[in-house]
């Protein structure tokens, strides 16, 4: 039987010093795969549930961030994720952040990884293969100004700007103005910089929408200092 998701792994960085690194960020993404269906069922249709994916870290590799999701700890040094659900056709991203410690030159393994779900009908628990992820440590100064990979840097300030709308929609409900609107104008800026880059349209259109998103809070402030 088909599986009902199919994930791709990104790194932002090919290669990373022999000495170390921080701030690497694992880009996941999972795609809904359904099966013998016209294209107007297969779009509404919940292919995966309860998708769950267990991330188990080698020594050399501590988690520093999570975006998109939750982490929980597991049992040794594993991390759990729980994605919720998913339709057919639908594309989600998650990104996890690491600090890779000193390691000989060389690939080494980093991840291992594994997906769980429930397939409807019939909510049958499948999992899909171990997935091994390894990095590359080099002692090349090259590596030192390597750029991030574009896919996974958009998706990241995708993910942190999701982050930021619901940290300030919880902080609006307190009446604590100045925190979430400083936070979503630099997010905002990041995201216009990284449009103007790159030429990425999404980019720009969801910079524009945190701007929007700063209106009422500049409304509300001023009327504030006017009383």
């Amino acid at each position: 039987m088909q599986a009902s998701i199919q994930p791709i792994f990104t790194w932002s960085q090919d290669r990373i010093l022999a000495g170390g690194a921080k701030n690497i960020v694992l880009l996941v993404e999972w795609k809904g795969i359904s099966q013998g269906e016209d294209f107007r069922k297969k779009s509404r249709k919940v292919v995966a549930r309860e998708i769950e994916l267990r991330v188990w870290l080698e020594g050399h590799v501590a988690v520093t961030g999570c975006y998109g999701c939750t982490a929980e700890e597991g049992e040794g040094r594993s991390l759990l994720l729980r994605l919720g659900k998913i339709h057919s056709g639908q594309r989600k991203y998650i990104a996890l952040e690491f600090k890779m410690s000193a390691m000989p030159a060389g690939i080494h393994e980093a991840l291992w990884l594994q997906w769980q779900y429930k397939q409807p009908p019939v909510e049958r628990i499948r999992e899909l293969p171990l997935k091994k992820l390894g990095i590359e440590y080099s002692h090349h100064t090259e590596v030192i100004g390597s750029s991030c990979c574009f896919h996974v840097e958009k998706h990241l300030e995708l993910l942190k700007m999701e982050k930021l709308l619901a940290e300030a929609e919880a902080l609006r409900t307190k009446n604590h103005l100045q925190i979430p609107s400083d936070k979503l104008r630099r997010q905002a800026d990041k995201l216009l910089l990284l449009a103007a880059r790159s030429g990425d349209m999404q980019l720009l259109k969801e910079a524009e929408l945190l701007y929007k998103q700063l209106e009422p809070d500049n409304e509300a402030r001023a009327r504030m200092i006017i009383r």
